[in-house]
């Protein structure tokens, strides 16, 4: 049996199981470009991409929606995809749009918007894309909620900003965290654009903790959620933008606009209990990390998820020493190493497992695994 065929009896067997978690139906699409081999910024970008592949898994982790990837890097974050993605991009009228930038970005003199042009790894203005392009056209959608982020320069320049930064080696979600993340992003209906920097100015980052605004942004959302502080995206954008201006002494100031409501301000919230929605089901859409996320789902019986290790293992990894990399909050850090063996042993007994979020990895011809990196998503 090859490879391909094995994949889809796993999912079979999970799908056979009855054992489905009730799911909402909400979709987070998240459409990410992230221009992560240029020469100049490509660390710092690096960064953003794997702090935001975090984010993102935590977020749906904790309303309960399902996660859409749209990740673009190296020379797949181009003016070609993007186009393709906002042009064939079909969305329902509860889902959630974010779409996040980072790389370089420019303005001409004659740009009316306050928002830059992003360049999209290229050099040639011809492929240049306005962010604020990306906000008019993700409003044809029918999604109730668009966000829409650029990291990047509204002027020529370089980045460069030390700053610290602390990782934990997984995300563990409790009430509090949840809770935020509903007030967020559950019953909000609008749009949010912003951009890293105002008109003529430069926008920093390091390969230690990426593009200042990005460190901002995610610190905001992160002090919010902690604290279980049912906040605003307007108290939030506002934060990230006092927070960089302070950190670069005014040299970079965020400009953002939103225009958001919440459709249950009147009513009560209820709180939503993070759960492991991962069942396996064989469909179209189904990719290998939602395997091992089902694997590592105690919903399922510890002895029938067993039974299917050596069954995934030879399906989804190429060898079982393959290197299985565990890395932190912030998606660089490396806090553990096992074996592919070792890894999806402890999936078939994990408890309180709610995500596994794919940050990197490398395939062989057959499409299988030959290393992976993965942040763990645990409830409390």
């Amino acid at each position: 049996m090859n490879s391909l065929n094995q994949f889809k009896t796993i999912a079979l067997i999970f799908m056979l199981l009855c054992l489905a978690n009730p799911t909402h139906g909400q979709t987070l699409h998240t459409i990410i470009f992230a221009n992560t081999n240029d020469p100049q910024i490509g660390k710092s970008v690096v960064y953003d991409y794997n702090s935001l592949s975090v984010e993102v898994n935590t977020i749906a982790a904790a309303t309960g929606m399902k996660l859409k990837r749209y990740f673009y890097k190296d020379e797949y974050c181009n003016n070609k995809n993007l186009r393709n993605v906002l042009n064939q991009l079909s969305t329902n009228k509860d889902d959630v749009i974010l779409f996040y930038y980072s790389g370089h970005g420019t303005r001409s003199a004659q740009d009316i918007s306050d928002f830059p042009q992003m360049c999209l790894g290229s050099h040639d203005d011809e492929d240049f894309y306005p962010l604020e392009k990306v906000l008019q056209k993700l409003m044809q959608q029918p999604a109730r909620l668009k966000l829409i982020l650029g990291d990047c320069c509204n002027s020529i320049g370089a980045r460069v900003n030390p700053k610290d930064y602390t990782t934990r080696s997984v995300t563990v979600l409790s009430k509090e965290p949840t809770d935020a993340y509903n007030s967020l992003f559950a019953n909000n209906q609008g749009f949010m654009i912003a951009s890293s920097s105002k008109k003529g100015e430069v926008s920093y980052g390091d390969e230690q903790s990426g593009g200042a605004f990005t460190f901002c942004f995610l610190r905001a959302l992160n002090v919010y959620a902690k604290q279980g502080m049912i906040t605003t995206w307007d108290k939030i954008m506002s934060t990230t933008r006092e927070a960089t201006l302070k950190s670069l002494e005014g040299k970079q100031t965020p400009v953002y606009v939103v225009q958001i409501k919440n459709e249950t301000a009147n009513t009560p919230s209820i709180s939503h209990e993070p759960q492991n929605t991962a069942t396996g089901e064989d469909s179209d859409e189904i990719e290998k990390i939602d395997i091992l996320t089902a694997i590592g789902n105690e919903y399922f019986p510890t002895e029938k998820r067993v039974n299917l290790r050596e069954a995934a293992l030879k399906a989804l990894f190429n060898n079982p020493n393959a290197k299985v990399e565990i890395v932190g909050s912030n998606g660089t850090t490396i806090v553990s190493t096992e074996k592919a063996s070792d890894f999806v042993l402890r999936l078939c007994t994990a408890h309180k497992l709610i995500k596994l979020a794919e940050i990197d990895y490398t395939l062989d011809e057959s499409g299988r695994y030959k290393s992976l990196k993965v942040h763990e998503i645990y409830k409390k």
